[in-house]
């Protein structure tokens, strides 16, 4: 172990861990961020937990802050995604990583939500990602009287439609260990039929979702005369959970059964103490229809100087590149059904398929 410990200002504490986690950080990360990545059953399944080091800011010994990171040559890299952190706390971290490490060039952050103070230091922010969230009401009554008239109608003429003719219909809940692993592959199976329709080469990393979901998982399952028809894979941190997989067999197209899982999902979430529901990024209709909210994020670097910026050129430059990559890709999302977007798609997907044969 290598940590150090530094009291700056009245009774905040920050602390580094250096190539070490300490026992709280687990249950410490769940309770300030609910963010299932910035959770460590996220990172041991999805990232590395080797060479990790931690830097924590408590106050009364409480965390307020805990972030970790990686050291790669002259940088710097955060691993914590989809968090929120005021200015005031990035304004702190950086004074004290390139006061206590004057190696560090650049400081990286890929995904969180803040508004950079003025720190002194030469900053790149640009738009990351988006991922929609659902604010989530106290009981499940509550939040399908939430949603619009012609969705909760459409969610209640499809529970009585598939019940009408499959009396067998039934819909099963598990968690953590309790899950089937069977379950979780047939759901996998159904949604890559789907996505596989447009991109042939898609696949879902099956293995590290099993593992995760036996962690922390969460699993709706949809059963008509005991098999799965369709389903949901989610996960749960804190009071968080996180769509990660929704799938339907689609002989039952007419149905609507995906969208009958992720409502009693949502709903089910609901009676299980869930303050949040993250609906993951991608722009689709139903997200705004079951009262997702855009939530978008911001990837940032920052540079010891604008000297080390100039050193850094190719960096800087390629987090330019990235971030018009993105917008393009968004854009597409967006005007998905113009005859520019849906050229772009069936050749980009094209030649995803040639290079992955």
């Amino acid at each position: 172990m290598n940590s150090s410990k530094m009291v700056p200002t009245g009774e905040n504490t920050v602390s580094f861990y250096i190539d070490e986690i300490p026992a709280f950080i687990g249950s410490d990360l769940a309770k300030l961020y609910g963010s299932l990545h910035s959770s460590l059953p996220f990172f041991r399944v999805f990232r590395s937990t080797e060479n990790v080091s931690c830097y924590v800011v408590a106050r009364n010994s409480d965390p307020i802050v805990i972030l970790l990171f990686k050291f790669e040559n002259r940088h710097m890299e955060v691993l914590n995604e989809v968090i929120e952190i005021d200015s005031e706390e990035i304004d702190r971290f950086t004074l004290h990583v390139l006061t206590k490490f004057p190696q560090i060039d650049i400081i990286s952050f890929k995904a969180l939500k803040t508004v950079t103070g003025k720190i002194g230091y030469p900053v790149q922010k640009f738009k990351s990602k988006e991922t929609f969230l659902i604010e989530l009401p106290g009981t499940p009554n509550e939040y399908t009287a939430s949603i619009g008239k012609s969705t909760r109608t459409n969610l209640r003429y499809q529970n009585n439609n598939v019940l009408r003719n499959f009396p067998s219909f039934a819909v099963k809940f598990y968690a953590n260990e309790d899950i089937d692993e069977q379950h979780i592959k047939t759901i996998v199976r159904f949604s890559e039929k789907k996505i596989r329709m447009k991109d042939s080469g898609f696949r879902h990393n099956e293995e590290n979702i099993v593992r995760l979901a036996k962690m922390c998982g969460f699993v709706c399952v949809l059963m008509i005369n005991d098999r799965v028809c369709a389903g949901s894979i989610n996960y749960q941190i804190g009071s968080s959970y996180f769509g990660e997989v929704l799938g339907h067999n689609v002989e039952y197209d007419k149905y609507g059964l995906g969208k009958l899982a992720l409502h009693q999902t949502i709903c089910e979430s609901i009676v299980r103490g869930g303050k949040k529901f993250y609906l993951g990024g991608g722009v689709f209709d139903f997200k705004n229809r079951m009262l997702g909210v855009q939530v978008s994020l911001d990837e940032l670097q920052i540079y010891r100087s604008y000297g080390k910026l100039i050193l850094n050129f190719d960096k800087a430059a390629k987090t330019i590149i990235f971030f018009y990559i993105r917008q393009l890709k968004s854009w597409l999302h967006q005007h998905k059904n113009t005859f520019v977007a849906q050229c772009v798609f069936k050749y980009f997907y094209f030649f995803k398929s040639r290079i992955t044969k």
